[in-house]
């Protein structure tokens, strides 16, 4: 079979990425996610597809791709499309977000999933905490400088900057030519030179095909341009205002982020206090030599909620939450050390504040994306009624995981590809302005290589 690409997501949406690679007899998905807005026209105001459904729901309505040799005997249990032993050879995984390894849970386990080291730490930490899809699957993991052989194929990782460690985009080469895959990427990072050393050794590869993320490239980019030092700057500038409680919300394996506040507090003579799920994923990262994180109960403490008799008595904690009991604050610990305390409280956990009791003229940052949908909108202003009802003040701070236009233009541009593919894009029309071939992918469609 000639060597082709087809996207079966990340098609004019942002997310969902789920990218079959054919060489010869070799078939490879490079990620397997999950969209953002994936069937909101369906499930939505409380209906969610049927886990005792598999893949049927989604299914129904197109929202997976219908493949055979791919999911799991459990996945197909209630749908049309027969179980038959895997087709796929392997799902090649660029980092650990939702949105690009969130279906993976349906996939047939004995299709390996290949994955950074660190990703491997990232799983671990969530499958001992919560779920994780990758929980069923054998997992091979890489880092930058590996040669990966799959079949006709041979992958190479690299790294690039994102807004959460171990982030990778691919060269792999064909046997009519190399593809180059950006994975989600960002200049203005802390790490912005390992994106630039993914775009030297895709250049280095003369690839026919370029897939390039595009998230930010819009006709107006609502996401404020701030690089990691900026957010240091911002925050410390507006904890240093208040001698109140100071609280935010943001993605826990943002490490950078963690860093960052960890430096802030540091700064105003504040301790930084993140969740039990956040200090399970610091302390996997630990292991990570190339990586440096604050150490939990050391430089970070773990804020302790009450849960089943509404006491802090270790029976109503899972294992995994027992240890952080011994170096952790509670609502009450909270209240008494207002003025001293950077506290991680993620949305869903807002009803802490009711426990806390914090007094008026405190701070709250919220440090991830603007809203840029009507559901964001909506979270957004729950947010701010929150903050207001407790009298504090509301910052938005926050260095976006994902390059703007320019900085996609300079890829695309340096990488010099033949032709070039948008996705995890709203906007792929705008890529034409691009002075490269422009190839707008739609769901399904077969891109020779």
């Amino acid at each position: 079979m000639p060597a082709s690409l087809t996207c079966y997501g990340a098609v004019g949406e942002i997310g969902g990425n789920k990218l079959l690679l054919e060489d010869k007899d070799t078939k490879v998905f490079v990620d397997f996610g999950t969209c953002f807005n994936e069937g909101s026209d369906y499930f939505d105001a409380g209906i969610e597809p049927r886990h005792v459904n598999g893949a049927g729901d989604l299914f129904e309505f197109g929202l997976l791709p219908e493949i055979p040799g791919l999911y799991s005997e459990r996945a197909l249990q209630n749908t049309s499309l027969k179980y038959v032993e895997p087709e796929i050879d392997a799902i090649l995984l660029s980092h650990y977000h939702w949105d690009h390894m969130g279906r993976i849970g349906f996939v047939d386990p004995s299709i390996p999933v290949y994955a950074g080291e660190t990703t491997a730490l990232i799983h671990e930490a969530a499958s001992e905490s919560t779920y994780s899809p990758l929980d069923d699957h054998i997992l091979k993991t890489f880092r930058t400088g590996d040669r990966l052989r799959i079949g006709s194929l041979e992958v190479v990782p690299i790294h690039v900057d994102h807004s959460i460690p171990g982030a990778y985009g691919f060269v792999v080469y064909t046997s009519e030519g190399a593809l180059a895959y950006t994975g989600d990427f960002r200049f203005h990072g802390p790490l912005g030179s390992m994106t630039e050393d993914f775009a030297s050794e895709a250049l280095k590869a003369s690839p026919s095909l370029l897939v390039t993320e595009g998230t930010r490239v819009a006709p107006k980019d609502v996401r404020q341009d701030l690089s990691e030092e900026a957010v240091l700057q911002e925050t410390v500038k507006v904890l240093s205002k208040s001698k109140k409680l100071a609280f935010s919300s943001f993605r826990g394996n943002d490490t950078d982020r963690v860093n960052t506040f960890h430096k802030a507090a540091q700064k105003t003579e504040r301790q930084l206090v993140v969740s039990m799920k956040t200090a399970t994923l610091l302390e996997k990262l630990q292991k990570d030599k190339h990586l440096k994180v604050p150490r939990v109960g050391k430089e970070v403490l773990v804020y302790v909620r009450r849960k089943g008799s509404g006491k802090i008595d270790d029976k109503d904690y899972y294992t995994w939450e027992r240890p952080f009991l011994d170096h952790g604050m509670t609502a009450t610990d909270v209240h008494d050390r207002q003025g001293e305390v950077f506290l991680h409280l993620d949305i869903w956990n807002f009803p802490e504040i009711i426990d806390i009791k914090p007094e008026k003229g405190g701070v709250y940052v919220h440090s991830s994306s603007e809203a840029f949908n009507e559901e964001g909108e909506r979270e957004e202003d729950v947010i701010k009624n929150w903050v207001g009802h407790v009298g504090f003040s509301y910052h938005q701070i926050h260095a976006s995981g994902h390059s703007p236009l320019d900085g996609v233009r300079r890829l695309v541009q340096t990488v010099g590809a033949e032709k070039f593919v948008p996705i995890h894009t709203e906007h792929p029309e705008l890529f034409r302005s691009f002075k490269r071939k422009c190839v707008i992918p739609e769901k399904g469609m077969k891109i020779p290589i």
